[in-house]
């Protein structure tokens, strides 16, 4: 720090408007109440007054440190540094009352009032101190000029600056009480508006809002000039109002609650999980209730996803056991079937017909046996480095005449990414699925678009959309779950995307859908990297037309 910056913080100080401010509201109160019996400027009489106090500053500062030090338990060891700090404080004071507009003594006594050791302490113990030090000079007046005229004078003068003095400390003292107040309460505001979770201050007993603060405001979609009036249930749909109305009467009984399963109405998009905690606040003549709101949608969405792997694991085993005791069956009607168009030498049309149509369905129901049979198959595959761009391009290739057929337009945006720790063959069945799924969604033709990116440090990610007919939103918790289909019967078995999320799964990965109906869907998938420093493909990234 500089050498003169103390002092020109005291110079800042002392043309500070609220400390001006102060000195004459505290003037204007004494010559009010008829106090000031000498007036502010300088005379004979202060001059008389501040040379006196300044010859005796170091008697008078041994006298005070003597019956003060041991009074406030400061230690003798630090008597010397104190004394010290007494002489110059002393000296200040004199130069005021020589000249009362040298207001420097009641500069320091502001900053050490809000900042200082004596702000660490109770006002009653600086005080006493200070009255300590007008008894002294009191004395010591009556002592060296017990026979001068002037002594009265001099005597009601001292009363006069120190009666000043001791109003300014109490103020000060108060001022600074009050800042630390704001400060708390800024520092309070700050740490709710920095809170992961959306807060309400309500005002009892009617429970409306008076604060909230920054997440508040962004998952409600609302400025906080918005929101403040409103009751709390307002934020709330109509069957849960009066539920939480309930809360906060009986928060005002036993002091704190707690609600669970409610939903925060949003201005924009879906109602937001949430449980509910309150908590009353009692403040002098005033009642508010805190209220912290705990965000579910993360634990909603692993619950989901915990629920899905239960039912797919279990429906998995009862599809394996199905499916392997169907085929045999299924292999001696195949025979059966074959046999009988052999005897036949020349069947009659419609014989014939009924013989081609049970092939053609027990084609289907093979087909199916070996959905579910993909779909119960564990990852026993084994995982090998994978260039996910280049199966891409393979797997759109080998599609490209299927694609062209239903006037699907592919588009790729593959750009540089690390190599995948998968298995080939699973994955390539999962853009099979999901490819076919995207030209079936769009029966008048379409764009699909596939791209790639890197994701996080140890992912990729792959993104298939469409601009087919899109899925509702009330069916967008079932497609994965096994033959749920939305096709046109014999059209679908249900399994593909039950395939694919088993196959993601398996592997490490995640899968989310994103649809809007009449607009098309995507399905975005992560997948772990072959390893976390796998250096990015060398394949030149890929955006345009697929061939």
């Amino acid at each position: 720090m500089r050498k003169g910056s103390a002092t020109e913080r005291r110079e800042l100080q002392r043309d500070d408007p609220q400390l001006q401010e102060h000195l004459r509201r505290v003037k204007g109160y004494m010559r009010g109440c008829g106090l000031l019996a000498f007036p502010a400027t300088e005379t004979p009489l202060r001059a008389q007054l501040a040379n006196f106090m300044e010859e005796r500053t170091d008697e008078t500062a041994r006298i005070w440190i003597e019956t003060v030090g041991p009074a406030l338990n400061i230690p003798p060891s630090a008597w010397g540094e104190l004394i010290s700090d007494i002489r110059d404080a002393h000296r200040r004071w004199i130069d005021h009352i020589r000249n009362p507009d040298d207001v420097e003594t009641y500069v320091y006594l502001r900053a050490h009032a809000r900042g200082g050791f004596i702000s660490h302490f109770p006002p009653s113990r600086f005080l006493s101190s200070q009255l300590k030090i007008r008894q002294i000079v009191a004395d010591l007046l009556r002592r060296d000029l017990r026979d001068r005229q002037a002594l009265p004078e001099l005597l009601a003068l001292l009363d006069q600056e120190f009666s000043e003095r001791a109003l300014h400390i109490n103020d000060f003292f108060v001022e600074a009480r009050e800042q630390d107040l704001e400060d708390q309460k800024e520092s309070y505001r700050r740490s709710i508006d920095s809170a992961p979770a959306p807060m309400f201050m309500l005002e009892a007993p009617d429970f409306t809002i008076v604060g909230c603060n920054q997440v508040a405001e962004q998952e409600v979609g609302l400025e906080e000039a918005s929101i403040i009036g409103r009751p709390l249930w307002a934020l709330h749909p109509e069957s849960e109002r009066t539920r939480v109305r309930a809360l906060c009467e009986a928060t005002l009984i036993h002091a704190s609650g707690r609600l669970e399963n409610l939903h925060l109405e949003r201005k924009h998009g879906e109602p937001l999980p949430v449980d509910v905690r309150t908590a009353l606040i009692d403040y002098w003549n005033t009642r508010h209730i805190q209220t912290i709101y705990i965000d579910l949608s993360d634990r909603k969405r692993l619950e989901v996803q915990l629920i899905q792997s239960e039912k797919m694991a279990a429906i998995g085993q009862l599809a394996a056991g199905i499916a392997h005791e169907i085929r045999n069956p299924l292999g001696i009607i195949m025979n059966a079937l074959y046999d009988l168009a052999e005897l036949l030498a020349d069947p009659r049309p419609e014989v014939n017909e009924d013989l081609q149509i049970a092939k053609v369905e027990m084609s289907r129901v093979q087909e199916i046996i070996n959905d579910l049979l993909e779909f119960s198959r564990e990852s026993r595959g084994e995982r090998q480095a994978v260039d996910l761009n280049d199966l891409v391009g393979r797997t759109l290739k080998l599609m490209n005449k299927y694609l062209q057929n239903n006037g699907v337009r592919a588009f790729t945006d593959l750009e540089r990414i690390p190599v995948c720790h998968i298995n080939e063959n699973g994955m390539r069945q999962v853009l099979l699925n999901l490819i076919t799924n995207a030209v079936q969604a769009m029966p008048r033709g379409g764009e699909l678009h596939v791209h790639t990116e890197a994701a996080a440090t140890d992912r990729v990610r792959l993104s298939v959309r469409d601009t087919g007919v899109g899925i509702p939103p009330e069916q967008i918790g079932s497609i994965f779950n096994p033959f749920y289909t939305t096709k046109q019967p014999g059209e679908g078995t249900g399994l593909g995307l039950s395939v694919v999320h088993s196959v993601i799964k398996n592997a490490g990965g995640t899968i989310e859908v994103k649809s809007t109906p009449g607009a098309g869907t995507t399905f975005v998938l992560e997948l772990p990297i072959d390893h976390p420093d796998a250096d990015l493909n060398a394949a030149v990234p890929d955006r345009g037309y697929a061939d």
